[in-house]
């Protein structure tokens, strides 16, 4: 059992409104060397700073007031290429963040993903486990299987978070923020036969429900064995359309809840049919097999079609704005945008390097966002809500799709964003503004523009605004 010393618990109250039960952030202190040698700077382990690794958005184009990332790739392959031998070298430069795009503090829910080949070469044969996409490896053709050795793979899942847990032992050189959370693979009833927004097949599994049961199982005790404060989020359900409810009732009717701490939903393509990103279908879904009070990430979220430009850009950012509050106020405690707006005005900055170009050091092309209106929207979300404590819900009016493809539309939000003794209302919709709202007040448009005005003379709309008593 490593020795820990935790000098202060921090804990943050999340309405139960948000499906949260109260997380519990606490803020690791340092620990001297095992000499017992006086603590200096030099001798310090990384820490987690609580405020932020309590922020709800994630960082978009390098942003310093978001702080959280996913899809860090921790693939089994890439690490133990060779049985028993460890290259750390691709995650660990990784983490280092050189790039001044991922600048600044990040908080990374690192993806792992169960494939070796030396291990697949056992029990799985045949063209149907080659990964295609977003997996496949220009060098070799990557087995997407189930591990044939479970075990081995439980061993390599606990050498990563010893590696990434930022306790001072076995922790990799130079770690600044420890990897504290942890998502088992993404999409795995994606098999083969889907088309994913950009036009390319989604395969990123191939195998039963039953033998991810086992895999998030195996992951599960792992991580925990290593680093028992770590979190763990089951791989991202890609919506909630019949099939893919199909695929994974089988793993949470078989106990799954039990091996997971943080439940996981995308939405993509999302419009206005489904501005609660399905979180509010995803709760009750969830529910019908007992699993309640966990907290719900979005760690895909993603609006109008992946690679094309919007042609009505107000609708569009209106959309954004909307959700993101609707989102939060309706249960999801962290977004995870994929930031589709970044390439729009920027395609080349983000096009990945050619077959036997990997290594070429090229710099790569400016990115500007500075005139671009999605990327002033996703700022000012960040500016006033980013890092609030509670919700309060003062007025909402939705109606609820009932198609498997649809959520909730809003047509009313009217709620208040606590963070201190600071509040933020955001407000839109057809109705009167709350009673406590009156005085002088700052009013902000979804762009981040403000003005100081009487509260006597604020017009709702469809689009929101946020109000900040003065």
């Amino acid at each position: 059992m490593k020795k820990k010393v935790l000098v202060i618990i921090l804990v943050i109250l999340i309405l139960a409104g948000l499906g949260i039960g109260g997380l519990v952030v606490r803020q690791r202190y340092l620990q001297p060397k095992p000499e017992s040698e006086p603590v200096g700077i030099e001798d310090r382990i990384p820490q987690i700073d609580p405020q932020k690794e309590a922020t709800h958005l994630s960082k978009v184009a390098g942003e310093k007031g978001a702080y959280w990332m996913r899809g860090l790739p921790i693939t089994w392959n890439e690490i133990e290429k060779e049985k028993g031998e460890y290259d750390w070298t691709f995650t660990d430069e990784g983490l280092k963040g050189k790039d001044d795009y991922f600048s600044g503090d990040v908080y990374h829910i690192a993806m792992v993903w169960p494939y070796a080949n030396w291990d697949q070469d056992v029990c799985r044969q045949g063209d149907k486990y080659k990964a295609t996409g977003h997996l496949k490896n220009s060098d070799e053709d990557l087995k997407i299987g189930a591990p044939c050795d479970i075990k081995a793979y439980a061993n390599f899942v606990e050498k990563v978070v010893e590696r990434y847990d930022g306790d001072g032992v076995n922790d990799a050189p130079g770690l600044k923020t420890p990897i504290k959370y942890w998502e088992i693979m993404n999409e795995p009833e994606m098999q083969g036969g889907g088309i994913g927004g950009a036009g390319e097949e989604l395969k990123f599994f191939v195998g039963s429900s039953q033998e991810y049961l086992e895999i998030l199982k195996t992951s599960y005790e792992a991580v925990k064995k290593a680093d028992s404060e770590a979190k763990v989020a089951h791989a991202g359900m890609a919506g909630m359309q019949q099939n893919f409810q199909d695929f994974w009732n089988p793993i949470l009717a078989g106990g799954g809840g039990n091996y997971f701490d943080i439940a996981n939903i995308h939405t993509i393509n999302t419009d206005e049919k489904r501005e609660d990103m399905y979180v509010m279908k995803f709760k009750k879904y969830l529910e019908k097999f007992g699993i309640k009070d966990k907290p719900v990430w979005v760690t895909e979220v993603q609006f109008g079609e992946l690679q094309d430009k919007p042609k009505d850009i107000e609708e569009f950012n209106r959309t954004l704005a909307k959700s993101s509050v609707f989102a939060l106020a309706q249960g999801a405690d962290k977004l995870f945008y994929i930031e589709n707006w970044t390439t729009w005005d920027n395609p080349d900055a983000f096009k990945p390097p050619k077959e036997g170009e990997k290594d070429k050091k090229e710099p790569k092309p400016k990115i500007d966002l500075s005139n671009n209106s999605t990327h002033k929207v996703y700022l000012n979300l960040v500016d006033k809500i980013n890092s609030f404590g509670k919700i309060e819900t003062l007025q909402e009016k939705f109606t609820e799709g009932k198609d498997d493809n649809s959520g909730a539309t809003s047509q009313i939000g009217q709620y208040k964003f606590i963070n201190g003794n600071k509040a933020v209302y955001v407000l839109w919709g057809s109705a009167q503004l709350p009673a406590e709202i009156s005085g002088k007040v700052k009013v902000t448009d979804i762009y981040g523009e403000s003005q100081e005005i009487d509260a006597g003379s604020i017009k709702l709309s469809d689009t929101p605004i946020f109000v900040e008593k003065l």
